[in-house]
């Protein structure tokens, strides 16, 4: 959706490109949460691009990472966005009520990361958090209802 923002003063921080996973969980660094959540807090807003309108067969929603980062933009209350690929958007826009309902499913606890140590301190951190893991299933899932609805009213 068009924010009215600047192209010349708008910038975009590339998590994959700029956040270390593997420093900060093997403790070479600091806590990639709170490095990751500082960051997010002075860039102000989050945009997930996401592969598919169907949460459960998402690629973006079965990785452990990406979910986690989208929990740490809800933890520092910074403003979330999803965008979807153009091929899904086609998919939605073919979709059945029922299956709208169906897809806008996440959970956290059943995503997978490469790197086991991840998976366990990642899910130890959100089971930790004010709500748990129920808590950011139900913000991923409204943000995500939220999109799919902006998109099929556009």
């Amino acid at each position: 959706a068009d924010k009215g923002l600047a192209p010349a003063s708008t910038f975009a921080w590339v998590c994959f490109l700029c956040n270390n996973q593997f420093d900060w969980l093997s403790g070479v660094m600091n806590d990639g949460v709170e490095t990751f959540g500082e960051t997010v807090q002075q860039i102000g807003n989050v945009v997930c691009f996401v592969d598919s309108f169907n949460a459960s067969a998402s690629l973006y929603f079965s990785r452990l990472w990406p979910v986690f980062e989208v929990f740490v933009a809800c933890s520092c209350g910074v403003d979330i966005d999803f965008a979807l690929m153009s091929d899904s958007e086609q998919e939605l826009l073919g979709a059945t009520i029922g299956e709208l309902k169906e897809s806008i499913k996440v959970d956290v606890m059943n995503a997978s990361a490469s790197d086991e140590n991840d998976a366990r301190k990642i899910k130890a951190l959100i089971a930790d958090a004010d709500g748990g893991a129920r808590a950011i299933n139900t913000k991923v899932a409204k943000l995500f209802l939220s999109m799919v609805a902006r998109f099929l009213v556009d």
